[in-house]
């Protein structure tokens, strides 16, 4: 069991799973001043948010997740920021009542993504989607390196839980399962319900499945590098 439960922390689901693996692997955290935590958080939020637009655009398939928010609209009829707010306010309003407290950061991120995904979608439709296989994985490649480097930012600026790793950790919390399967069994409930309420699903979703936690371990370690390589220099100039 302690074995399959590593084999599915290092094939997380989606960015929210990645992003937990990546801190359940117990990465440093630096000390950082709070406003270049919170730009970390502004600019990572916003990283991600134009990644996913990117595969919407795309039209390829997104990440579980992100499937079930366009089975959202697909059914309500709700604008794409809508969306994003009410399925991750309740997501979040759940791990707070079985007793996972949000951090600023896991309520400011969606306020964010939402808007900046949604004005994103409308830009791209200006243009022509991706035609034939290599243009399709040429753009959905990007957009989980670009995810990969806006989770990254999200982890270093250590301003909250993502709401998928929340969520998972507080039914962790209440059930006693280990939490990258309970992460596993929501990422896949997320998915499934997706797929039947007729969410966008593609090749492009199996991709973001295999690719995704690697991308945010490298997202993190090129953030983190950065910020302390800033770090030094600020040090030298101080003096």
């Amino acid at each position: 069991m302690r074995a399959y439960a590593r084999f599915i922390t290092d094939r997380a689901w989606s960015r929210a799973g990645a992003i937990a693996a990546v801190l359940a692997a117990g990465v440093p955290r630096r000390v950082l001043a709070f406003g270049t935590r919170l730009a970390l958080l502004v600019l990572g939020s916003v990283g991600i948010a134009v990644a996913v637009a990117l595969m919407l655009w795309n039209d390829f398939g997104p990440g579980p997740l992100d499937v079930f928010i366009g089975a959202i609209r697909v059914r309500t009829g709700l604008p794409l920021s809508l969306a994003v707010w009410t399925t991750v306010g309740l997501l979040t309003a759940i791990a707070w009542f079985l007793g996972r407290r949000p951090g600023p950061g896991t309520v400011a991120a969606p306020l964010i993504i939402g808007p900046v995904m949604q004005a994103g979608v409308a830009l791209l439709d200006h243009f022509d989607r991706p035609t034939g296989l290599i243009a399709h994985l040429v753009v959905q490649f990007l957009a989980i390196g670009i995810i990969g480097l806006g989770a990254g930012a999200v982890i270093v600026s250590g301003l909250g839980a993502g709401t998928g790793e929340l969520l998972a950790a507080a039914a962790s919390d209440r059930t006693g399962r280990p939490e990258p399967l309970v992460r596993l069994a929501f990422e896949s409930a997320w998915l499934v319900l997706g797929i039947v309420l007729g969410g966008p699903i593609g090749l492009g979703t199996v991709i973001v499945t295999i690719s995704i936690g690697p991308a945010v371990a490298r997202g993190y370690r090129w953030v983190d590098a950065a910020a302390a390589h800033s770090r030094r220099n600020l040090a030298i100039s101080g003096r």
